[in-house]
């Protein structure tokens, strides 16, 4: 039997078109999910849309999807994220909410 993976990953691991408005003139950019940023035509860059997934929390994130995405950096990133808005022990409280459900 082939390794089962979380639902959760199935966003992370197929990647999906996303539209954005470059900042600068108004064009729609093409980013793909698994993409953080584009051109534009006009040379401006732009960035997708932060979403915090299974990944930034997920004790078994790096095993599951470690193959697709930079885990650690993600991580590091959402730590960084919580702590410049106040709340630096954030992924941990998530990760010992979730262990208090499965129980």
């Amino acid at each position: 039997m082939g390794k089962v993976r979380c639902p959760g990953s199935i966003k992370t691991t197929v990647p999906e078109p996303l539209e954005r408005k470059c900042p600068k003139c108004g064009s729609v950019v093409e980013i793909w999910s698994d993409e953080e940023k584009a051109d534009c035509k006009c040379g401006a860059t732009v960035f997708k849309d932060v979403k915090m997934t299974c990944v930034v929390w997920c004790s078994a994130a790096e095993e599951c999807v470690g193959d697709i995405v930079d885990v650690k950096k993600i991580k590091e990133e959402a730590k960084k994220k919580a702590a410049s808005e106040g709340n630096p022990d954030f992924v941990k409280q998530v990760q010992e909410k979730i262990k208090k459900e499965k129980k």
